[in-house]
């Protein structure tokens, strides 16, 4: 029988207790628990696990796996940050005038 003080919410069947606080934490599965001691660097050794059926759970879903960024290319310098002034010459205007003389 599963004991209702260690284990009061049904969805939840794991059960993380710290020893140095009185903190309980209860997770869905096994993944949610590595998830939360790797973010905040929980030893092991520190705290107690309940599992509810007395095994690990598997996750429900499947977690995309991380994908390494790969450095992009420097192209044509658009990204940068200094632009380069370009020079546009129009040659359909003329530079000079030409003033008309009356003779």
């Amino acid at each position: 029988m599963i004991s209702t003080e260690l284990f009061p919410y049904e969805t939840f069947g794991v059960r993380l207790e710290h020893m140095n606080e009185k903190k309980i934490c209860w997770f869905k599965d096994d993944y949610d628990l590595q998830k939360y001691l790797e973010r905040y660097k929980l030893d092991t050794r520190k705290t107690k696990i309940d599992y509810r059926d007395a095994k690990p759970t598997e996750p429900n879903k499947k977690h995309k796996r991380k994908v390494e960024q790969k450095p992009k290319p420097k192209g044509d310098g658009s990204a940068s940050p200094v632009r380069k002034r370009k020079s546009s010459v129009d040659s359909t205007r003329n530079t000079t005038r030409n003033s008309k003389s009356k003779k």
